[in-house]
């Protein structure tokens, strides 16, 4: 019990210094905050985006720069992450977890989940909590090429903070409402893309076996 109020207590604290930053320094803040997300630390992207969509105050041009800045924060963020994995492997991304509360367990679900699925996880993984930002260290363990994990990782990035910071736009004042469901948006962005790919790939095969005719 004491352990779970300390967590809400940990979360509420972040959460509150992620309004306030956005507050100071507009799309600037949301940029660093997602960099921070993207590296792992419990900065919630999805108060960022929402709270980032808010702020454009129904300006269009105002909400391009929020989802851009917000997509391109997460991608450094997950960059960084890949290299400290790249080049440092397991034992310091397990060194410095222990400070992050990322233990060996979750580590190796995140792996287990990434060798099971394979690279389109840095994508689709984007959408799913509990390893939207710790993605990026399997990637580096495993030595995915760069440019490949680059452009997933954008894309996965862009789609995920677009989708939020325009919730956060159409909701003005009442964006904090939306976040009870935010988790099965999550899972629906994740359906509608697995089965894209799964309709792409099937196209791609019979396009294949009629030139083979």
């Amino acid at each position: 019990m004491a352990i779970q109020a300390s967590l809400s207590g940990l979360i509420s604290y972040f959460v509150n210094i992620s309004l306030e930053v956005m507050g100071k320094l507009g799309p600037t803040g949301v940029f660093i905050l997602m960099i921070l997300e993207g590296v792992g630390l419990p900065f919630p992207s999805e108060i960022i985006m929402l709270f980032g969509g808010f702020l454009a105050n129904g300006s269009i041009v105002s909400l391009a720069v929020y989802s851009f800045m917000g997509s391109i924060g997460g991608f450094f963020g997950n960059l960084i992450l890949y290299y400290i994995s790249l080049f440092g492997g397991r034992p310091i991304i397990l060194g410095i977890g222990k400070y992050i509360s990322l233990r060996e367990e979750h580590l190796d679900r995140v792996e287990n989940w990434f060798d099971q699925k394979g690279e389109w996880t840095v994508f689709f993984g984007r959408f799913v909590p509990g390893f939207r930002s710790y993605m990026s260290i399997p990637a580096g363990i495993a030595k995915m090429n760069v440019y490949k994990f680059s452009f997933f990782s954008f894309g996965g990035s862009l789609i995920w903070s677009t989708s939020l910071a325009i919730l956060g736009f159409e909701l003005g004042k009442n964006w904090q409402k939306i976040l009870p469901y935010i988790s099965t948006i999550g899972t629906i962005l994740l359906i509608i893309f697995s089965l894209a790919i799964l309709g792409y790939l099937v196209f791609l095969y019979y396009r294949k076996r009629n030139k083979n005719k």
